[in-house]
């Protein structure tokens, strides 16, 4: 048996109005009062926007915090979303980023996170990155000759850090 854990979703991009029978969302709830979305119709989708234009659903008890056959649909059909997912036993909080709209190694960008959603990073990951600078700081050698280390650790650094990323295009349909 799944555990069942809250989840929520943002859903953006275009949807072509002739997948709108094939979405899976009929049995959505809006938000976290279990609010059911009223019906897949285009008006109620279009209604069921957040203040920035997202589809936004949310669930208390969702199998391993995660809506998979929407989000496998979403990823078949190319439309961004947003996830965040708590955590529960020994599963981490995380967030899920699928992102077609952007180009590059940041279309899917998966995240641990605090229970409040703000990214986690592993001492683990960091921690040696932290001990070789500290040997750099104690290096005799000239800063010059240092320099191509610094920016080497530098650049793993940052490539620990989850990237940044754009806010969610608005969820429209569109003909087609």
């Amino acid at each position: 048996m799944a555990d069942r854990m809250a989840a929520e979703i943002w859903i953006g991009g275009r949807l072509r109005r002739s997948l709108l029978e094939e979405f899976p969302v009929s049995d959505m709830r809006l938000d976290w009062d279990n609010s059911p979305l009223p019906s897949s119709s285009e008006e109620d989708l279009l209604a069921a926007r957040d203040k920035d234009g997202l589809l936004h659903f949310a669930d208390v008890e969702v199998a391993w915090g995660e809506f998979t056959e929407l989000e496998g649909w979403l990823r078949e059909h190319e439309l961004p979303f947003r996830r965040r997912s708590e955590g529960k036993y020994e599963y981490s909080p995380e967030r899920v980023e699928h992102r077609p709209d952007l180009k590059g190694r940041n279309r899917e960008v998966y995240c641990y996170t605090s229970p409040e959603g703000k990214p986690m990073l592993f001492v683990s990951e960091v921690a040696p990155i932290v001990g070789r600078m500290a040997k750099l700081v104690a290096d005799k050698r000239p800063a010059k000759e240092r320099l191509h280390a610094w920016e080497k650790l530098y650049r793993k650094l940052v490539n620990t850090l989850p990237p940044e990323l754009p806010p969610l295009p608005k969820f429209e349909i569109v003909d087609g």
